[in-house]
């Protein structure tokens, strides 16, 4: 049965939005909430990804920057010179070059632009894969919450039948009852056992779940306090829905956003791919020469320091069909992001529907609640009278765990879908 031992007068002076979230009545929530980074796998995962991105973009980075090589060989040469003899010298030579690019036309700079498109989309993968994992860690909450006063209910309504089956075999060792309402009893009972007992399989197996998803294996209570059951009968849900002010968008709006910036920097390399482009080069290298009319060599020293071009002429149209290709991709996503975009638009006109209909559903429960709490009141005055029988007093009391129930589940319900659309409109800043 709810209890009623605290007045809601105690909240009037808490913003009534607060109320309307479900980590403010169990303060465990935000402490497996910020432990989510440490422990759920999803997550580390996710960082992974952030580390992936960087490291592409210091690839792409590193083409605009200066590179240098040291080659050094060591020969043993064998010579013919005519009218000279067979010489055989040793010889080493060693060099040292740089090469930086000078102008390529934008191409390596839309290659370091998409390297760090790519980044900005790892990061949005990575804050969504969050956001979306504390959505389901809150409804998988509050689905533990339900399930577990579903089982203090269902004892209790076992409690009350083995009472009444006891009762029953009392009365009818006075003669005052029969066998056949005594067996009637006994069956309700198994009945309410067998409830429990699936009841509890369910509860511990979505305790596993939770378990393994947010990597918080500690104790968690999940009884109900006495302000949140006093909310669930006379808090006004739907009143205080926050408003979207400014332009809204969503993980797959600026996904798009991100791939149709992409395939522009595609453009740019696939233009600059038949164009001249232009290096900084300088070496120090050395070389061997023979003396004029002397068998000996002498070794030189030499330093290079200039700009070289390079000019791709013709690449049998490939750089012509990578162009259209990125243009063509470019067209598909701005036509998905006006999709997505009026699609998200609905999205949080349906989710405000929806929590308009759920607070209507909590009205109604709540009226159902009190209706069959009065019913199973009457039903017992009844029954202890003589003029019902045992199962029109059980169905009386499964009536109003049912009511109660349904009562919890259309709060969950409304909590649930309010803090996706809460995430929805704050996104990204959610």
């Amino acid at each position: 049965m709810w209890s009623i031992s605290l007045a809601f007068s105690q909240n009037k002076n808490v913003d009534s939005l607060q109320l309307e979230k479900i980590a403010f009545f169990f303060p465990a929530l935000k402490e497996i909430e910020q432990k989510l980074d440490l422990n759920a796998p999803m997550i580390k995962e996710s960082m992974e990804l952030l580390n992936e991105a960087d490291s592409r973009k210091t690839i792409a980075d590193s083409a605009k920057g200066f590179t240098a090589s040291l080659n050094i060989g060591s020969h043993s040469i064998h010579e013919d010179r005519p009218g000279q003899g067979y010489s055989q010298s040793y010889r080493t030579i060693a060099s040292i070059s740089a090469k930086k690019p000078l102008y390529h036309w934008g191409a390596l700079g839309a290659k370091s632009k998409i390297a760090e498109l790519s980044r900005e989309l790892a990061v949005q993968k990575s804050d969504s894969i969050k956001s979306n994992l504390i959505i389901r860690m809150k409804s998988d909450f509050m689905q533990l919450l339900y399930l577990n006063y579903k089982l203090l209910l269902e004892k209790e309504t076992l409690k009350f039948s083995e009472e009444n089956e006891a009762k029953l075999i009392e009365k009818k060792e006075l003669g005052l009852g029969t066998e056949l309402e005594v067996s009637e009893a006994t069956i309700r009972k198994l009945e309410h056992s067998i409830l429990i007992a699936e009841t509890e399989r369910i509860l511990q197996l979505e305790k596993s779940y939770f378990q393994f998803e947010t990597g918080y294996y500690k104790a968690v209570d999940l009884s109900i306090p006495d302000n949140f059951i006093q909310l669930c009968r006379n808090h006004e849900f739907g009143k205080n829905l926050p408003q979207l002010i400014t332009s809204h968008s969503s993980e797959e709006v600026e996904k798009l956003k991100n791939l149709i910036q992409t395939e522009k920097e595609q453009i740019k390399i696939a233009e600059a791919s038949l164009k001249p482009k232009l290096n900084l080069i300088a070496g120090i290298y050395q070389d061997q020469i023979d003396l004029p009319n002397n068998p000996d060599s002498v070794r030189r020293n030499n330093l290079l320091a200039g700009i070289e071009a390079n000019w791709n002429l013709w690449d049998s149209s490939r750089s012509k069909a990578e162009k259209s290709l990125a243009l063509s991709h470019k067209r598909t996503f701005e036509i998905q992001l006006e999709s997505s975009i009026r699609e998200l638009r609905l999205k949080i006109k349906n989710l405000q529907s929806q929590l308009n209909n759920l607070a209507n559903q909590i009205n109604l429960s709540r009226k159902l609640a009190s209706t069959a709490k009065n019913r199973f009141e009457k039903s017992q005055i009844e029954f202890n009278e003589n003029q019902i029988t045992i199962n029109d007093l059980l169905s009386s009391r499964l009536i109003l765990t049912e009511a109660e129930l349904g009562l919890f589940k259309s709060v969950f319900t409304y909590l649930q879908l309010k803090l996706e659309y809460e995430m929805t409109i704050k996104f990204p800043n959610s």
